[in-house]
């Protein structure tokens, strides 16, 4: 894939939609290429979140601890991209179903971006910062569901 190619990847994932293409062409060149064979490991499920992996070819099985499996991923899916913003353990465990290409986004090459190039970091704080917005009141309106539902005990 190419670096054009890469910008109009990443152009497509929601945390960098807002993003301008000459930032988006940064890391996408300065993003290191890894291969991922069948059965290894491309997050894991509690490690910290150093980097976030691009997938640009190959399928990716995704899984919880807690809930078990959680489906797949494929090309142009980002794999640990909050764990690696926030310098937070991954949340899922992913693996190589076949071999598995990806841009490597390291945490440092993010940041550097984001202090170089506020606007950057700006927008993608900006669609993160939104993506929590819908969360919380999402889960608002779960509280208010179970505060009108009736009590269990009255049966």
């Amino acid at each position: 894939m190419n670096v054009r190619a890469d910008v109009e990847t990443f152009r497509s994932i929601p945390i960098f939609s807002e993003c301008d293409a000459v930032h988006l062409q940064l890391l996408a060149f300065s993003a290191a290429r890894q291969s991922f064979s069948p059965g290894e490991f491309i997050i894991r499920q509690g490690n910290r979140g150093a980097a976030a992996f691009l997938i640009l070819s190959g399928e990716a099985r995704l899984a919880a601890a807690d809930t078990g499996p959680l489906g797949s991923a494929g090309p142009g899916a980002l794999l640990g991209e909050v764990a690696m913003i926030g310098d937070r353990p991954y949340s899922v465990t992913a693996t190589a179903v076949d071999t598995v290409a990806t841009a490597r986004i390291d945490r440092e090459l993010f940041m550097r971006v984001a202090r170089e190039f506020p606007e950057f970091g700006t927008a993608v704080f900006g669609v993160l910062s939104r993506r929590l917005d819908i969360v919380m009141d999402e889960l608002e309106a779960t509280r208010q569901s179970f505060e009108a539902a009736r009590s269990f005990r009255s049966f």
